[in-house]
């Protein structure tokens, strides 16, 4: 019972640290899929990454060498998006390097257990990623749909616009407000008091269940 209560305690912790880096990404479906790509290879890394600090018997510099190389691979993602598309390496500016953040957080929510082995970790944490990348995808996707009235992907020079025929409907631009960062602040904001009501939910449906066993 303990260890299913930390392990949601555990995935709501994530899902909360996650969701803050989608509040100052821009409102498009391109930048979301930049996010999703940097954050699922920085958390597929960071496994091998404390084998190997572990095999150093560097022990007591993990979190310090764990942040500095996931501050690495941010370096070089926005050095290589600056070559392949220079453009959106300069409207994403220092955002690029938030999933280092989040993804070093998420890594220091479960107790450090050397007898987990490395398959077992690196399942565990593409689990939330995934499952958070999911979520994070379509939040976008929204956005971009409801702000723009588009569905836009990483180019080369510029953002691949697809416009939809809707897009220049009087409604959509109560949309707008989605796109800005004040708008993803209150979608943020419903979808936590969604989750928490649920897992509220989910809670007392249990406590129940074990009540009735009883």
């Amino acid at each position: 019972m303990k260890t299913y209560q930390m392990e949601k305690d555990i995935s709501f912790s994530y899902m909360l640290s996650a969701f803050a880096l989608l509040i100052p990404f821009p409102g498009r479906l391109a930048y979301g899929i930049i996010l999703v790509l940097l954050l699922n290879v920085q958390m597929l890394t960071i496994p091998f990454f404390k084998s190997l600090v572990r095999f150093a018997r560097l022990d007591d510099l993990l979190s310090v060498l764990t942040a500095v190389m996931l501050l690495c691979e941010s370096v070089v993602c926005k050095l290589l998006l600056s070559l392949y598309a220079p453009l959106l390496a300069l409207t994403l500016s220092f955002v690029i390097y938030l999933p280092a953040v989040s993804a070093f957080v998420i890594s220091h929510l479960r107790p450090a257990d050397r007898t987990t082995d490395k398959l077992t970790e690196i399942r565990d944490n593409m689990r939330y990623s995934l499952a958070f990348s999911a979520f994070a995808l379509l939040f976008f996707l929204i956005r971009d749909i409801c702000g723009y009235g588009t569905i836009t992907f990483p180019g080369r020079k510029e953002l691949v616009c697809l416009t939809l025929p809707a897009a220049h409907a009087d409604g959509l631009h109560l949309g707008v407000f989605l796109a800005s960062i004040p708008g993803a602040v209150l979608l943020v904001f419903l979808i936590f008091f969604l989750i928490w009501q649920i897992r509220r939910k989910m809670d007392s449906v249990g406590g129940t269940a074990d009540d009735t066993r009883a």
